[in-house]
């Protein structure tokens, strides 16, 4: 048995702890608070089929292999524990609004097509059959059945109750700690998991030699509840599963949550606003009507704005820190921290297990050096800043450029990324 400190308490966090106590560790979970950055905001889409984009091949293994342990987690969560998990077994709808929008998500399905996922066709009519709230005036659609959902607050909780019940069959409980980490010499542990989202770079250690190139993209998310007046009997929303769309170029989506709700999301953008946007709001609220027009007499329960962790090429950070195998990073994982959460606690626990796991190739992509310099290079010391992070490079020159890519993208929301572990 070993002591692991996890830094952070998003979801990569607690799923992190979570397993970790499963294979028989001792853990200890620090975080000024839980599940109240990315987490809170996040839509919880399972979808690594409806998530694949043009250029980003090294994630698709790791959605696929996320999807398949998020499977194994709720059936392991259904059998330790009678609190709702959150897990919903539907199918999920994407939409073209118009002919060209529909032309743009069929390249997209022939992608997704090619690495194994099962895409359906649907004309106007077809989709409507399957969601009788849609508009009558949408090009088409495709349906993916592999896609699922999670309500990330509703799995939070439940694994949270679970980390703190004793367990015979696994680790002692994990004790929470709730206070702010600013450096690795505040926990004394076998190994330490920096799992804090954007709070990691923050916090001082020996990740601190290492150029993280993350930064804060940040998303507006709305929740809205039907009232009984706009259902049928025997309706418990306006929508039975996911419906994703592109409007006019611009990504939707529409979760159905319990109780009539519906998550509305989400902007993309890397502005100073430190709150939800007005024209993102705004847009948001435009798009879904056109795609769903009830939604337009609805209660609007919520709107919040969220940052998430984002690297250059898109793919998370994941690995021990330079000289020092204790410490692991684990952060990064932008518009995918939901799904990708089950693979990274599974890969974090496999690296603290045997730390010869972090030279496995398929580790190779996510690799935390990748946007450093040679760290033998003496040069690299002196262009580190007084903060003690290091300075520009040409990575986190690739990623601002790669910013000004992103402001046309829409994806999931988050504030803090994965917890926090330290605040801004």
């Amino acid at each position: 048995m070993k002591h692991v400190a996890v830094v952070g308490a998003g979801i990569v966090g607690l799923l992190t702890a979570y397993e970790l106590r499963r294979r028989g560790h001792r853990v200890s979970l620090h975080s000024s608070g839980i599940a109240e950055g990315a987490t809170h905001a996040a839509a919880g889409m399972l979808a690594p089929a409806a998530e694949i984009q043009y250029g980003q091949s090294a994630l698709w293994p790791l959605m696929r292999e996320a999807a398949e342990l998020h499977d194994d987690l709720a059936a392991d969560l259904a059998a330790r524990t009678e609190l709702p998990t959150g897990y919903r077994d539907h199918s999920t709808v994407v939409i073209g609004r118009d002919s060209a929008d529909l032309a743009t998500l069929q390249d997209l399905a022939r992608i997704q097509r090619s690495t194994g996922a099962t895409v359906q066709d649907l004309l106007s009519a077809q989709a409507r059959r399957q969601e009788p709230a849609l508009a009558r005036a949408l090009a088409g659609g495709i349906l993916i059945e592999s896609d699922r959902q999670v309500d990330p607050r509703l799995l939070s909780a439940a694994v949270v109750d679970l980390l703190g019940r004793p367990d015979s069959q696994q680790g002692p409980p994990v004790s929470i700690e709730h206070e702010t980490i600013t450096s690795t010499e505040q926990l004394e542990a076998d190994h330490i998991v920096l799992a804090a989202g954007l709070g990691v770079p923050t916090i001082d250690g020996p990740h601190r030699r290492l150029d993280l190139a993350l930064r804060p993209v940040r998303g507006d998310i709305l929740r809205v509840r039907a009232p009984r007046s706009l259902l049928a009997p025997g309706e418990e929303g306006l929508l039975s599963r996911t419906v994703r769309a592109i409007v006019r170029g611009r990504s939707l989506y529409l979760v159905p949550r319990a109780g009539g709700q519906l998550v509305i999301g989400a902007t993309s953008r890397e502005d100073d606003l430190p709150g939800p946007s007005t024209a993102g709001v705004l847009q948001l609220l435009q798009d879904a009507a056109e795609i769903l027009p009830s939604v337009r007499e609805t209660e609007l329960l919520e709107v919040v704005a969220r940052d998430r962790p984002g690297t250059p090429d898109d793919l998370p950070l994941l690995g021990p820190a330079p000289d020092d195998e204790r410490v692991i990073v684990s952060t990064g994982y932008h518009r995918h921290g939901i799904l990708l959460s089950t693979w990274a606690a599974r890969r974090t626990a496999e690296l603290i297990d045997d730390p010869a796991v972090a030279a496995q190739p398929d580790l190779a992509p996510v690799r935390p050096d990748r946007f450093t310099p040679d760290l033998s290079t003496p040069a690299f010391a002196h262009r580190r800043t007084a903060g003690g992070s290091p300075a520009r490079t040409s990575a986190t020159r690739q990623g601002e450029a790669a910013r000004q890519g992103d402001a046309a993208r829409v994806a999931d929301p988050a504030r803090q990324g994965e917890g926090g572990g330290a605040r801004r």
